[in-house]
C-alpha cells in the first residue's frame, strides 16, 4: 500500500474517531430533534443584447435541508434542483450551467424542466464540525464565492465554472461525489476536500482541497483556497490535449467585508491547466477545425454594495487573462485568438418592495473577446426574483 494511501485511510479513521467520541459523549436523552428547511429562489428577466431582446431563466432553484439530531450528533441531507422555467436558448449568469466534466461537455440536463444541483448526506459531529458526501459547493468556492453575489453576472474570472461547467469534475464549484469537512475554532475556518469519482486515474482518489478563512473583525473576512485535480498520467503525458501539460491546479485569495450599508470584496485567482475553451487547428487538408485547448490563466474579481432601506446599487468588475503561451508549446498549429480574456464592468439596481421579493436589473460592459476571437456580447437585464425559505421543527420522543 503506498504512502498517499495510507495517509488517506488514516485521515477517515481520524473522522470515524471522531465520530465515535461524539456518539459515546452525547446526552441519553431518549429525544430526536427534527428540523427542516425547505427553500425557494425564483428569478427569471428580459436580456437586451445584439439588438435583440429575450426571456431567459437565470438559475431558479428549489431545494430543501433535513437534520435529525440527538445530542450533540446529528444526521444531515440536503438536495437542490434547478427549475427552469423559460425556454430560452441562452443564460448569462455562469452558476445557471448544469453541465460536467474536465475537457468534454455533458449537456444532457441542459433543457430540462429540471435539474439537479445538489444532493448530500453528512454527519454534525458539534464542535468536532460537519463531515458530508455528495455533489455539494467545494471549499474552493468557500473564497471565490466573496465575490460571486450579483443577481446575474460575475463569477466569470474566478475559475470557479470552468470551461461552461458547473466545476463539478475539477472539484472547484459544486463538486462532484465529494468528502468535505468544515469546522470553526473561534475567528479560524477551516476546510479540507476529497472527490471520490472512481475514475480511472490510477489514483487512490480524484482530487483535493482547502480553504483557510479568519474573520478578522465582525463582517470583515480574509480567505485563501487551493484545489487540484488528479488526471491520469496517461492523459496529462499523452500530448493529445491542447495545453495540457500538468493536472489541473487552483489558488485563490480573497477579502469580504459585509457591513450594514456597504459590502465590499475581491478575490484574485491563478490557475495553471485548469479551464478549456474550444479553439482551431490548421489541417492541410481540411482547413480550420475546432478543438478543445487547455490553458492557464490568472484572474480578479471586485464586488461593491451599497444599501439604502430598500435599495441598493451594485458595481463590480471581472478580469480574466489567459496565459496563451502554454498553447503555443504544444503546436504552432494550435491555439486561442490572442485577444482572448474576460474583461467586464458590471452595474446593477435592485429594489425590495418587502421581504421576499425585489425587482433587479444588471448591465454589462464587455471588453473581452472570445476564444475565437469574437468580441463579447455587452448585455441589459431587467427582471425579478422571489426568495421564500422557512425552517420547521420537532421533538420526537423515543
Amino acid at each position: 500500500m503506498g504512502v498517499d494511501r495510507r495517509l488517506y485511510l488514516s485521515i477517515v479513521y481520524v473522522m470515524l474517531f471522531m465520530c465515535a467520541e461524539t456518539i459515546y459523549a452525547q446526552d441519553a436523552k431518549d429525544s430526536v430533534e427534527i428540523s427542516v428547511r425547505p427553500y425557494a429562489s425564483l428569478r427569471g428577466h428580459m436580456a437586451v443584447y445584439d439588438n435583440k431582446m429575450e426571456l431567459q431563466e437565470n438559475a431558479s432553484r428549489l431545494g430543501m435541508e433535513l437534520q435529525i439530531k440527538k445530542g450533540e450528533l446529528g444526521f444531515i441531507a440536503g438536495g437542490e434542483i434547478q427549475l427552469n422555467m423559460f425556454r430560452g436558448s441562452n443564460s448569462f449568469n455562469v452558476d445557471g450551467s448544469l453541465s460536467g466534466g474536465f475537457l468534454t461537455l455533458e449537456s444532457a440536463q441542459t433543457q430540462q424542466v429540471f435539474g439537479n444541483r445538489l444532493g448530500y448526506l453528512g454527519l454534525d459531529l458539534g464542535k468536532f464540525g460537519t463531515l458530508t458526501i455528495g455533489k455539494q459547493w467545494s471549499v474552493y468556492r468557500d473564497v471565490t464565492a466573496y465575490t460571486d453575489r450579483f443577481n446575474v453576472f460575475g463569477a466569470r474570472a474566478s475559475a470557479t465554472f470552468i470551461g461552461g461547467t458547473d466545476g463539478g469534475e475539477t472539484g472547484t464549484g459544486r463538486a462532484d461525489q465529494s468528502v468535505i469537512y468544515r469546522n470553526h475554532f473561534g475567528s479560524l475556518y477551516i476546510g479540507g476536500q476529497i472527490q471520490a469519482r472512481g475514475g480511472n486515474n490510477g489514483k487512490f482518489i480524484d482530487g483535493f482541497g482547502a480553504s483557510l478563512q479568519y474573520e478578522i473583525m465582525d463582517g470583515f473576512f480574509a480567505g485563501a483556497a487551493y484545489n487540484r485535480a488528479l488526471l491520469s498520467d496517461q492523459l496529462v503525458n499523452s500530448g493529445k490535449v491542447i495545453g495540457l501539460t500538468g493536472l489541473p491546479t487552483y489558488f485563490s485569495l480573497g477579502t469580504k467585508y459585509i457591513g450594514q450599508a456597504v459590502d465590499v470584496s475581491v478575490v484574485g485567482v491563478l490557475q495553471k491547466n485548469g479551464d478549456f475553451a474550444q479553439g482551431f487547428y490548421l489541417d492541410p487538408h481540411m482547413g480550420m477545425l475546432n478543438s478543445t485547448v487547455v490553458f492557464n490563466a490568472k484572474g480578479i474579481e471586485i464586488f461593491g454594495k451599497y444599501k439604502f432601506q430598500k435599495f441598493s446599487v451594485l458595481a463590480g468588475y471581472n478580469l480574466y487573462i489567459p496565459d496563451l503561451k502554454n498553447t503555443d508549446e504544444v503546436s504552432g498549429q494550435y491555439g486561442l485568438d490572442s485577444g482572448f480574456k474576460k474583461n467586464d464592468i458590471i452595474i446593477g439596481l435592485s429594489y425590495a418592495p418587502f421581504k421576499f421579493a425585489q425587482i433587479y436589473s444588471e448591465q454589462r460592459f464587455s471588453m473581452g473577446k472570445t476564444a475565437t476571437g469574437e468580441s463579447e456580447k455587452s448585455v441589459f437585464t431587467l427582471g425579478f426574483r422571489i426568495d421564500l425559505s422557512g425552517r420547521f421543527s420537532k421533538t420526537l420522543d423515543l
